[in-house]
């Protein structure tokens, strides 16, 4: 049974006037003991630098993957990146994780431009994941092999394929993937604002060291993260997170090398007690808890924290600024304690921290089809499904429901025209937000939202109007793994 093209009800919602930017001079009211000025700007004539059939704002995951996606399909293509490089969390987050390409039963089921990344970094030797024979078993030792990686396994201890990747390699490769797919792109430059034409995104406006410059584009890809042209589009989101989520906490990770692993794993897999007494006394002064070894050829020296900080939200510029600072207060208090009394880290010091805060969940687009916790639990694909993401670590439940299918819709915001969101923010409730919200899941949105941008440009039709069973063959003939041609058949 394919579930038909039906319109799923949505709430909390927030929506932002298109012209909250255009009012006059003004003091309005935040809270009872807040106000806030306003001034108005002189109008300005803001010069156009190019026109194309797709701009794609944000190199993240989502971003390559709509960028990459829309060029090879014929779209003349910008992508704009507000950093020095692409990536997005997957190298300058230092979340250097590839996770959940296979189900419980080793099937991979995300490949295409992921898989691409993957054998690209592999061809390198930056990248490390379990042998194929290994995906989906539950033998106990082969899964205490990688019990210190947990990212390799399900709640339920079986072994599945994911990947832990080189963050500096990355860079270049998704650099070379770009450049060869004939992508126009702008690094240091960051996409502020859509251009609307009423309900209709006519291109973007972004920020450099150049000036204010404008991009005309038939369609406009949010591939930011955190739907940063949602409220200026007029489009409607949602942003409600329950603080024990995951998804709730920001990150600032962090490497220290010159590591004695040996010395190191050695005392706590012996003195696995101490370890834990340590460990929490470190926390207790100030620091942060365990840590991970690489795995990475020729990175036998070097060990990465990962870690959550509780925030008021990942979109306020004051909390983001305060986590940087608690951050690295925390990291050296933690280096320190290691280096002192943990076995190992005599010798060690921090090589590197993320030149990114890590941002796990903001704004979620209200689209045409949110995804819920009700379609984690259905085994049934849509007729628009545009990818598959294996469920593995909700337990019980991901046991009776190994695979979630994903809608096309879900990247269209509702009631605004010539926009896809391609990135974490897709809409969703929160549940499916905590668990399909990684790397590998933004990469296969863009994916998707680039070639359906292609064929848009192609046909002149809008991308809310594209043939899906185009849009899906196009998608299995880049490596998109798809629910089968029986069920394409009846879309």
């Amino acid at each position: 049974m394919i579930r038909p093209l039906n319109i799923f009800p949505c709430f909390l919602i927030t929506k932002i006037p298109r012209n909250v930017l255009k009012s006059g001079i003004a003091v309005i009211s935040r809270k009872k003991e807040q106000t806030v000025k306003r001034i108005t700007e002189k109008a300005r004539e803001t010069n156009v630098c190019r026109e194309a059939d797709v701009v794609v704002v944000g190199g993240g995951p989502g971003g390559i993957g709509a960028a990459v996606a829309a060029a090879r399909n014929g779209a003349d293509t910008v992508l704009v990146e507000r950093y020095g490089h692409l990536g997005g969390m997957g190298t300058g987050g230092l979340v250097t994780i590839i996770p959940n390409l296979s189900d419980k039963y080793g099937k991979q089921q995300i490949a295409g431009i992921t898989q691409e990344w993957v054998d690209r970094l592999d061809a390198r030797q930056a990248a490390n994941y379990p042998k194929k024979e290994e995906w989906g078993t539950a033998d106990k030792a082969i899964v205490k092999h990688y019990a210190a990686h947990s990212f390799f396994m399900t709640r339920l201890n079986r072994v599945i394929y994911s990947v832990h990747i080189d963050a500096e390699i990355s860079k270049y490769i998704l650099n070379e993937m770009v450049e060869e797919a004939g992508v126009k792109t702008y690094l240091h430059s960051w996409g502020t604002e859509p251009i609307m034409d009423g309900n209709k995104a006519r291109g973007v406006i972004f920020e450099s060291k150049s000036g204010r410059q404008a991009i005309l584009a038939k369609t406009v890809i949010d591939s930011t993260g955190d739907g940063d042209l949602l409220p200026y589009a007029g489009a409607e989101f949602e942003m409600n997170i329950p603080p024990a989520f995951r998804i709730a906490n920001l990150a600032l990770c962090f490497w220290v090398a010159n590591v004695d692993l040996a010395k190191a794993e050695g005392f706590r897999k012996e003195q696995p007690e101490k370890f834990g007494r340590m460990i929490k006394e470190c926390i207790e002064q100030g620091g942060l808890g365990g840590y991970m070894a690489s795995r990475l050829k020729n990175q036998e020296s070097v060990v990465w924290f990962h870690n959550r900080f509780p925030n008021r939200s990942q979109t306020d510029v004051e909390e983001l600024t305060r986590v940087e600072f608690e951050g690295r207060k925390r990291m050296i208090k933690t280096h320190d304690f290691y280096k002192k009394y943990m076995p190992g880290f005599e010798n060690s010091f921090v090589v590197l921290t993320a030149p990114q805060l890590g941002t796990r969940s903001s704004r979620r687009v209200i689209g045409d089809y949110r995804v819920t916790e009700t379609d984690l639990n259905s085994d049934e694909p849509f007729e628009d499904t545009i990818a598959v993401f294996p469920d593995v670590d909700r337990g019980e439940a991901s046991e009776k429901h190994p695979n979630t299918c994903i809608p096309y819709r879900c990247l269209l915001p509702r009631g605004v025209d010539n926009l896809l969101v391609a990135c974490r923010a897709f809409s969703s409730d929160t549940i499916a937000q905590e668990f399909f919200n990684l790397i590998p899941h933004c990469v296969a949105f863009g994916q998707a939202a680039g070639t359906a941008a292609a064929l848009a440009a192609k046909n002149s039709v809008s991308v809310r109007n594209v043939n899906i069973r185009a849009l899906q063959e196009s998608l299995a003939g880049q490596g998109v793994p798809l629910p089968g041609t029986a069920a394409l058949s009846k879309a």
